[in-house]
């Protein structure tokens, strides 16, 4: 007979009992910690916490929450009671599942604050089975409808704490641990700086049956990637189900496979090019120039229907998918493995494979190599689009007006996939699995250590005599953006880019709180922490990085508060390229790192300035790479270009919205764009965790 151990305390181990977690004898007499011994009269919580019940939309919660919410998931109060169970709690924070309430983290300062807790959490949630212990410092219990998991610190004043979460039936995977529950914010750090996942692609040694079960010995030789993670990680809690894929290639083919893990395999749409992620899909994102232009989308549902899409640009750039567009050639399958639409058992998931033809990828991509060559590098990532689904009712259906998880292969920090310079790098070898590795392709260029700050960083600006010019051409889309002249009168440019700490002092004038996010108080992403109402402090060692998760509109408040100007896209490519157009910003010689933080190569911002050697023959730095850089100018096409084409709205019957049409540029590239993209007369207008600016005047620096 199986036995568990009721837990309190580690002093209390050696003489408490076991029980039977199936109701069996009691082994001992000895007396339990006193929390125990209070007889669970009552259910105060109803089905949830504190009167809100699980699986309740966010946006109907009578709470109000905090502007310090982040990942998505995660929400915190302003208007929060402390005191929980009776005892005041250090931190409390919410995690939402597919935007309704999953469950809540209490954090306690010291041991005797949980035990205490305890003792009322038992009366309002009283356990089926017993308290069960998991480890000398952890236990849990059940009700019918809530799970808890106290973890007790390993010192008498460290952190402590209770999770509560759902077992609504809405969440069949009823699972027995804290598995998906957001940190605190205040706690939410992850210093490690950002690596790219990378595939190595092996060749099929035969062609692979497409039939979706994965069983081909060349399937069975090659490596599984990586386990998906939430589209915000490490930030966001790691999915609750398990999906992964493998990459194969021949010459004449791509390969797909993909396991999703999954209880109830369900779908409903079966016609071809049927909006798929309007229900549970896996997709499929392939940039073989690795430039996040002419890109492709596949995505299949678990009846097997696809529906791809062809993306010139990416959405940020001037347009949005042409999903009148069909792979020539394509071949797919789909294996479930358990019962399809019968909710009433449990089953194990689903099964892809894809047979993607190689030329098909070319026809819109000419410079790729084919056949591919051993090292040839392309971006991908591959998402799996989850909802909620009510599993309780004759038939299973979405619950309406909840949005989906997201979980990706490469987390792309962000509420969007199509930030293809985000994207996991797939590296094709020249040989079959198990044959022999190189090593390189597994693991990719090191890191290189971030520079120190440069010696003297004084707020400065350059003076930039009028000049006439060419404008362009953008080397990645020529046809919407092509070369033109323009006559740019005098005017000054910052240095450098704004820094955390001057943006700090920035907001901590009267009325600028409003232009500070949630994101920029992760340390190692920017650095700016909210003290309270209207007041900000820098992390220290962060003054002099670059700001980031700055809107155009805050780039531009700031730039007003000083009495400058947030430069024009003209003004910008005119002091980045000089009269003479200028390839980059130190001149034509090839970029490297020593030159520009790009494509990864430092995982993260590093200081303005550390970068003499990519300096504008001026003294203007980091126009290339670091951060990107708002100016006030609109995407539109240049004079002579084309229209941009936006595909979609053929696709939704209804013109697109201006604020999609048209928005800011931003120039420069930052430290996680491609190589391809950092020419300076790259056009972009995406821009978070790696988006900042730089300052401009027309009449001399002002007086500060």
């Amino acid at each position: 007979m199986k036995r568990c151990a009721l837990f309190l305390s580690v002093s209390a181990l050696a003489i408490w009992t076991v029980f039977s977690a199936s109701g069996g004898q009691k082994a001992a007499e000895p007396v339990p910690p006193d929390w125990l011994l209070l007889t669970p009269t009552h259910l105060l919580s109803g089905e949830g916490f504190r009167g809100v019940k699980w699986c309740t939309r966010a946006s109907e919660i009578p709470w109000k929450w905090s502007r310090q919410c982040f990942p998505d998931q995660c929400l915190v109060r302003d208007d929060e009671d402390y005191s929980v169970f009776g005892v005041p709690a250090r931190f409390l924070t919410y995690t939402t599942r597919n935007s309704v309430l999953y469950g809540v983290r209490v954090d306690f300062e010291g041991r005797a604050r949980l035990e205490s807790a305890l003792r009322q959490a038992l009366k309002e949630y009283p356990p089926q089975g017993g308290v069960i212990r998991i480890s000398d410092h952890e236990s849990r219990w059940s009700t019918p409808g809530t799970s808890l998991w106290a973890k007790f610190p390993e010192t008498a004043s460290g952190l402590a704490t209770l999770y509560l979460w759902g077992r609504d039936r809405k969440f069949p995977d009823d699972s027995v641990e804290p598995r998906y529950l957001c940190s605190p914010p205040a706690l939410n750090s992850h210093p490690q700086r950002f690596r790219p996942r990378r595939y190595t692609v092996y060749r099929a040694p035969e062609p692979v049956k497409i039939d979706g079960k994965l069983d081909d010995q060349a399937w069975r030789q090659c490596h599984w990637s990586e386990e998906f993670e939430d589209h915000q990680a490490p930030y966001a809690p790691p999915p609750w189900k398990r999906t992964r894929v493998k990459i194969l290639y021949d010459d004449e083919y791509l390969y797909f496979g993909a396991e999703l893990e999954e209880e109830n395999v369900w779908a409903s749409m079966t016609r071809r090019d049927s909006v798929v992620y309007y229900e549970n899909d896996f997709e499929i994102f392939v940039d073989p120039e690795a430039s996040g232009a002419r890109y492709f989308e596949f995505e299949i549902n678990c009846l097997n229907t696809a529906f791809d899409m062809f993306h010139e640009n990416n959405n940020y750039r001037g347009a949005l998918a042409d999903p009148t567009y069909d792979i020539a050639g394509v071949r797919h399958a789909v294996h479930v493995r358990g019962t399809l639409n019968y909710h009433f058992d449990r089953d194990e998931g689903w099964s892809v494979e894809v047979r993607w033809p190689l030329a098909e990828l070319r026809k819109a991509n000419p410079s790729v190599s084919l056949p591919i060559r051993p090292g040839d590098t392309w971006r991908m990532n591959f998402s799996r689009v989850q909802y909620l689904h009510v599993y309780h009712a004759p038939f299973p259906y979405l619950l309406a007006f909840t949005n989906p998880e997201d979980w990706v292969w490469q987390s792309t920090h962000s509420g969007d996939l199509h930030v293809p310079e985000m994207w996991g790098k797939a590296v094709f070898a020249g040989f079959p699995a198990g044959n022999r590795a190189v090593e390189e392709l597994e693991t990719g260029a090191d890191f290189r250590n971030p520079p120190a700050p440069a010696e003297r960083i004084r707020p400065s600006m350059v003076r930039l005599p009028a000049a006439h010019i060419t404008v362009g051409p953008d080397p990645i889309d020529p046809i919407h953006s092509p070369a033109h002249e323009a006559d740019v009168p005098e005017f000054w440019m910052d240095r450098y880019e704004v820094t955390v700490g001057e943006f700090t002092r920035f907001l901590n004038q009267k009325g600028n709180e409003a232009y500070w996010s949630a994101r920029m108080g992760v340390p190692e992403l920017c650095g700016i922490v909210r003290e309270g109402p209207g007041r900000f402090s820098t992390v220290s060692g962060r003054e002099h990085y670059p700001v980031v998760y700055v809107t155009p509109e805050a780039a531009a408040a700031y730039c007003t508060s000083l009495g400058k100007i947030l430069p024009t896209e003209v003004m910008w490519e005119r002091a980045a390229r000089g009269p003479e157009g200028r390839v980059y910003p130190w001149g034509n010689e090839p970029i490297d790192p020593s030159r520009a933080n790009y494509d990864f190569h430092y995982g993260g911002t590093i200081p303005v300035g550390s970068l003499s050697r990519g300096a504008t023959p001026e003294g203007i730095y980091d126009m290339a790479g670091n951060v990107k850089e708002w100016t006030r100018s609109m995407l539109r096409p240049y004079p002579g270009g084309r229209p941009f084409t936006y595909h979609a709205e053929l696709w939704f019957k209804n013109p697109l919205p201006d604020d999609f049409r048209v928005s800011p540029v931003n120039r420069g590239g930052g430290w996680t764009t491609q190589e391809k993209c950092m020419p300076a007369a790259y056009r972009d207008s995406q821009g978070d965790m790696n988006a900042g600016f730089r300052c401009a005047a027309l009449s001399g620096p002002p007086q500060q």
